[in-house]
């Protein structure tokens, strides 16, 4: 089945930091209506793949009117086309495909390249200070929102949840428009599009053709059967 609690937290990034465990994640605390929630990135991954990421900036949202018209918290997204869910291998901006596999870049394991395997949280950690120095900045991370019994809650899953294999630990959370990312606008760049940063996660095992239900395509799996 797809990733439970679809939805989009805004509020204003105010820190952050790494948290080890089974999974290593670059947590940030967002201040939003009076609370503290927390927005958990993949830093590494969990399944021994890769994690692919691209940062662009400046990027021009595909819903800005959207986006402003939120409350602060978390806000259920239908995951479906023509508003705030996000597409990897569906999504148009402007006539051009929101990000791509080719415009990702590849994180090594720490195990093979421990500095390498830093990128990803250092850009995050260097966007996450100019955040909390810009008095306007805020963030809008899209996502499996939770609640952490009462302790804190917040979203993760903030990266592509489509296209893994199904036999693979995270074979059911496939799905379409239900992908996940961080958004940071930082008005002390400017207006439209130079405010706008977009953090993009996925892993080496998704692929990027899917079927309706956001499972490999048929050619796909008949392709790996036999290559493998």
């Amino acid at each position: 089945m797809p990733i439970a609690n679809y939805s989009v937290l805004r509020g204003r990034p105010t820190a952050g930091k790494v948290v080890t465990g089974a999974s290593t994640h670059y947590q940030i605390t967002v201040q939003a209506a009076g609370a503290a929630f927390t927005a958990a990135v993949n830093i590494e991954s969990t399944d021994g793949s890769e994690v692919l990421y691209a940062v662009q900036q400046p990027f021009t949202p595909p819903e800005p009117g959207g986006f402003d018209a939120l409350a602060e918290g978390v806000t259920p997204v239908a995951s479906e086309p023509g508003g705030l869910a996000l597409d990897y291998v569906r999504e148009q901006i402007g006539g051009k495909p929101m990000i791509t596999r080719q415009e990702m870049t590849l994180l090594p394991k720490a195990s093979d390249d421990a500095i390498a395997a830093r990128a990803l949280e250092n850009a995050v950690v260097v966007l996450l200070n100019e955040a909390v120095a810009d008095p306007g900045s805020e963030v809008f991370a899209i996502g499996s929102a939770f609640a952490d019994s009462g302790v804190v809650d917040g979203i993760h899953n903030l990266h592509m949840n489509q296209g893994n294999p199904a036999t693979g630990s995270f074979g059911g959370d496939n799905g379409v428009w239900q992908d996940g990312a961080v958004f940071l606008n930082l008005p002390s760049r400017g207006s439209n599009a130079a405010a706008w940063v977009a953090i993009f996660i996925a892993f080496q095992t998704e692929v990027w053709t899917t079927d309706a239900a956001g499972n490999p395509a048929a050619k796909v799996h008949r392709r790996h059967t036999l290559e493998g």
